[in-house]
């Protein structure tokens, strides 16, 4: 049964797993330094993320969120949240029905 399910999944339409055509454009802007502290540092943008996938083109807006730590001698990521400004649309991607 699980065999089955799997594929299903592979060959729905929409896996994406299987449609390498697929681009995103990203612009960051208004970066802040929100907070320094005992060497970690909360910056905070605004972004706009364009993504092509099958001649449809959506967009995505909203803050980003991140937390910085110097690990020898770099900067890391040691957190990222993602604020989207259109977070309570669907998405079909996310209410798709795998049977």
């Amino acid at each position: 049964y699980m065999m089955e399910v799997r594929m299903g999944r592979v060959s729905h339409p929409t896996a994406w797993s299987q449609v390498p055509m697929w681009s995103t454009s990203h612009v960051i802007g208004n970066v802040v330094l929100e907070s320094e502290s005992d060497g970690a540092w909360v910056v905070r943008s605004r972004f706009h993320m364009m993504e092509l996938r099958r001649d449809t083109v959506r967009h995505f807006g909203g803050t980003y969120r991140h937390t910085l730590v110097r690990e020898r001698g770099q900067l890391k990521i040691k957190l990222q949240r993602v604020d989207l400004f259109n977070s309570q649309a669907p998405f079909d991607y996310v209410l798709q029905v795998w049977v």
